[in-house]
């Protein structure tokens, strides 16, 4: 999704400037975003932008509607062929002109694929064992059951799942076999993960164990849960309501998400934002902090006990320790959005809140989207209802502590 389609590098006019037929336009404040149910894709456009569409669908041919963009104020004489030829281009990539082109890709690759293929061949066949320890574990629908074929095993995901434990005698929705293989005499222990009985995961090394398991349980239960958006942001919680911190990997989110909990808002996640459908509540999912070990000293400010922490392993390579968080911060029931903050780390940077518009607030939490369900016109239109009754801002910080002040200054 694109805020505004005339950034970027100059793009030559496109031959078909018609557009695909049933797209949708949709006020949002002073820009449009247009829906496209066919290619389930949505895009916001700026004013400029907005009347090169209007113009594509009177069918406005392209010489003179670089000439009414200049009449209208809207670009240079210098600009408007560039600004109308990289919103074609724009359109083109979200499969909204009728000129053959696909919408772009998801983000799993086939690459990603192939190597998920690869690592579960790798996996022999579900075979009965008797396992050395239980543990059950909650997480929004999902109860699931873990059977360790070695304690040290459990202990490993205890240190990091421990918080969300389930009553012993709890139905199970789930269960997760962990197998366990010594590879050698006092080498490393090969665990195989199986969900259901199918091969998940394996690792190599109780200390990459764990970070397999949360995610085994988090895929699963956010699977299992009636969403309509999940995004990649920490949430926290103040009174009836909740903030949004949506970001990148290496935004400082998670240490955002932290600082703001150690102050007393309460904890939903530090990287999961499920948007229910139909209500737009969002639900707790308290899994524990993940902060990556160049963030170390700077958690143990708020919550020491990290410099004790067992170390792990991520899939990706990152050596990462997690916090639990404290059990009487965490939410337990759902809450409205009150207010969208982007936070972003800058060393170098002044620490500032700022307002961004409602439209590139679309923009940038549909950039930190990881999954949603169909969506229709009547669905984009609630959408849009919704973000139009939320505050949102852009967090640029260099000191934590005047990050958490302003923040908290800004939702109370």
């Amino acid at each position: 999704m694109k805020q505004n389609p005339n950034d970027g590098g100059a793009a030559a006019a496109l031959p078909n400037m018609k557009l695909r037929p049933g797209l949708t336009l949709f006020e949002l404040e002073q820009d449009v975003i247009v829906f496209s149910e066919a290619a389930q894709c949505l895009v916001a456009l700026n004013a400029s932008a907005a009347f090169v569409f209007r113009a594509l669908q009177e069918d406005m041919p392209h010489a003179k509607l670089v000439q009414a963009l200049v009449s209208e104020g809207l670009a240079t004489a210098q600009d408007a062929a560039h600004w109308v030829d990289t919103t074609l281009a724009a359109l083109s990539s979200h499969g909204m002109l009728a000129d053959g082109h696909a919408p772009a890709p998801s983000r799993q690759s086939t690459e990603d694929d192939g190597y998920a293929a690869r690592r579960l061949a790798e996996i022999p066949p579900y075979a009965p064992f008797v396992a050395a320890t239980e543990r059950r574990y909650r997480l929004l629908d999902t109860c699931a059951l873990m059977r360790f074929a070695m304690v040290e095993q459990a202990e490993r995901v205890d240190a990091v799942l421990g918080h969300l434990a389930a009553e012993h005698d709890a139905e199970p929705t789930m269960i997760l076999d962990i197998h366990g293989l010594n590879l050698q005499r006092r080498g490393p222990v090969r665990s195989y993960i199986y969900r259901d009985r199918a091969p998940f995961e394996f690792t190599t090394g109780l200390h990459r164990l764990a970070p397999a398991v949360k995610q085994a349980l988090w895929q699963s239960a956010i699977s299992a849960h009636d969403f309509q958006f999940y995004f990649h942001a920490g949430v926290v919680g103040l009174g009836q309501s909740c903030v949004l911190l949506p970001a990148a990997a290496g935004s400082g989110k998670s240490s955002v998400t932290a600082a703001l909990t150690h102050r007393g808002f309460k904890y939903f996640s530090d990287e999961v934002a499920l948007i229910e459908r139909g209500t737009f509540l969002v639900p707790p999912v308290p899994l524990a902090i993940c902060v990556k070990r160049p963030g170390w000293d700077l958690i143990a400010r708020y919550f020491p006990e990290i410099q004790s922490a067992m170390t792990h392993q991520r899939m990706d390579r990152k050596i990462v320790r997690y916090v639990p968080p404290p059990a009487g911060a965490i939410q337990h029931d759902s809450a409205l959005v009150s207010h969208i903050i982007f936070p972003r780390y800058d060393e170098s940077s002044t620490t500032r809140l700022e307002p961004v518009t409602r439209s590139e607030a679309m923009r940038r939490l549909m950039d930190e989207c990881l999954a949603r369900r169909q969506l229709d016109r009547a669905g984009v239109k609630e959408l849009i209802r919704w973000i139009e009754g939320i505050k949102c801002f852009a967090l640029n910080f260099s000191s934590l502590d005047q990050a958490t002040e302003l923040v908290t200054n800004c939702v109370k």
